[in-house]
């Protein structure tokens, strides 16, 4: 799908002939004929300080500064950790012209929002939350907060423009901006729509791709579409490619120090190691345990299977092959996440009655953590209390408010053992209190790892590391995927600080499937 830009008065498809600085104004002429102005935001000073006593880090000053020199209009792409919910707010809070805001985020984060609206810019900021088409919008509100998937429910006018746009919406900011990465889905053109002819539109993303290069076209193009007009050309200019054995893929960004010199003045991008030394790094640790005797017999005889098609299925269609091996991998994995639960029990117990830290289990399918969650909490040591009051669990399941519930009465000291699902928890979620985890099932994608991990790295951790442990079924599909999704995790965190991005997930799996058949039956004379 190849999205070119639009003029901001007749909406007609142009390009920027022209652009022009002239006393604190920018000029925009149109191949149309049209000219826009837009004014400069005027220098602020940004010393402030939050409703509960905190100052912002140096480095998240400057990234409110960077938003007000690129015009309220760039991304802040830092690593996970850094606090891009305080940088854009504290730039809100300073330019209160920039109001109404329309905060666009996943539905589970919401309230954390609303929180920290209140939290940095005061009670004057409080935002309406908009949960449902039916809901009655107020006007007048300096910020709104919705969902980017609710946007096609509201309703419209004559003019196909919803309710939203009728407020009078000067910034709209784009968290998470990983989720309009295909630029053909619903929700990117709906949040496209929403974006055009708006002065200031701010992105946030610390994993801005997890694929490959092309996936940051969308954003791209929205916040400077004169840079990058096109799809077709943003992958011609910019995105490697490779031949997977299959066909032409995309990779990682082909010069990636000169795009970074190219979008330096609307793209800013910090790791916890330039900005934040004294944060807490994160070691990864494999703990091994047996497959056991309950889950082996299934395990065998779906690897069997597994070994048997993958070897004699070439005349199958690549999508029909690619689609049973998948299925296969995903059955071996559940049985591991199952042959681990006793273990990881048993792992947990020792954690707790040894230390007085808490610790976060990571699981990936439902009656894995169904069942850790029942298991713990029927542990009694002696009758004492050392599991604290509960055992608490986040399941995907959860609204917003139950969902902050819980992660809330987790900082309080009596709480010390939580089970989450990984995937529930990589986006907005504070976990500073405690610096222990475990991931009991991997992910096919690192970088779904990562932002769990990273839920812990937050401004206000204590400890000097974070420590994951990642438990793994020797012999199985968890020996050979770790050491894949090692190489896996490297690239694809490289890729974002200038590193060719090579792998994605179906070439991940396809190499795993390989190893799988060639490999995996050793262990028992498959």
């Amino acid at each position: 799908m190849v999205i070119k830009n639009r003029c901001k008065i007749c909406n007609k498809v142009a390009l920027v002939d022209k652009e022009l600085r002239i006393a604190g104004m920018t000029i925009l002429k149109y191949s149309c004929g049209h000219s826009v102005c837009i004014a400069d935001l005027k220098s602020s000073d940004y010393d402030t300080i939050s409703s509960d006593g905190k100052r912002p880090y140096k480095f998240q000053l400057e990234g409110a500064k960077f938003l007000e020199n690129c015009n309220g209009r760039g991304l802040i792409a830092d690593q996970m950790g850094l606090g891009k919910t305080i940088q854009f707010l504290i730039f809100l809070k300073k330019h209160p012209e920039l109001c109404p805001t329309l905060i666009l985020c996943k539905s589970g984060l919401k309230i954390q929002w609303m929180k920290e609206i209140v939290r940095w810019c005061g009670i004057e900021f409080m935002p309406q939350i908009i949960d449902g088409s039916g809901d009655t919008v107020l006007p007048g509100l300096k910020v709104y907060i919705a969902s980017m998937d609710i946007l096609r429910r509201l309703e419209r006018d004559d003019n196909n423009n919803h309710v939203l746009m009728n407020l009078g919406i000067k910034t709209v900011l784009i968290d998470e901006v990983q989720h309009i990465k295909n630029a053909d889905s619903a929700r990117t053109r709906q949040v496209r729509h929403l974006c055009q002819g708006m002065e200031y539109i701010v992105g946030l993303s610390g994993t801005p791709i997890k694929n490959h290069a092309g996936e940051y076209f969308p954003i791209l193009n929205i916040l400077q579409p004169e840079k990058f007009p096109s799809q077709r050309m943003f992958d011609w200019d910019w995105v490697d490619s490779y031949w997977d054995g299959y066909k032409m893929k995309r990779g990682g960004l082909r010069f990636p120090n000169k795009f970074k010199e190219f979008t330096k003045d609307f793209i800013i991008r910090r790791t916890r190691e330039e900005v934040l030394p004294d944060l807490p790094q994160i070691t990864r640790d494999f703990r091994f345990s047996d497959l056991g005797h309950e889950v082996e017999d299934a395990y065998k005889k779906t690897l069997k299977e597994f070994i048997d098609y993958h070897n004699n299925s070439f005349g199958d269609s690549g999508f029909v092959r690619e689609s049973n091996i998948l299925s296969y991998l995903n059955k071996m994995r559940h049985l591991t996440g199952i042959a681990k639960i006793d273990p990881c029990v048993n792992f947990v117990e020792e954690f707790i009655l040894e230390t007085d830290r808490k610790i976060v289990i990571f699981v990936h399918h439902k009656d894995v953590g169904v069942a850790i969650l029942s298991k713990l909490s029927g542990l009694k040591i002696d009758g004492a209390s050392e599991f604290g009051a509960e055992v608490l669990s986040l399941t995907a399941d959860l609204s917003s408010e139950k969902r902050n519930g819980v992660v809330e009465k987790f900082h309080l000291p009596e709480y010390r053992i939580l089970v989450a699902s990984t995937l529930a928890s990589g986006e907005g979620l504070n976990l500073q209190c405690c610096s222990d985890c475990i991931i009991l099932e991997r992910q096919w994608n690192p970088a779904n790892e990562e932002q769990a991990e990273c839920r812990f790295i937050r401004i206000g951790q204590e400890a000097d590391k974070v420590s994951g442990t990642y438990m793994i079924a020797v012999g199985t599909i968890d020996e050979f995927f770790s050491g894949l999704v090692e190489q896996k995790r490297a690239i694809v965190s490289n890729a974002l600080d200038g590193t060719e991005l090579k792998w994605d997930e179906s070439s991940l799996m396809r190499e795993l499937g390989d190893v799988l058949a060639a490999k995996g039956g050793k262990r028992w004379n498959l």
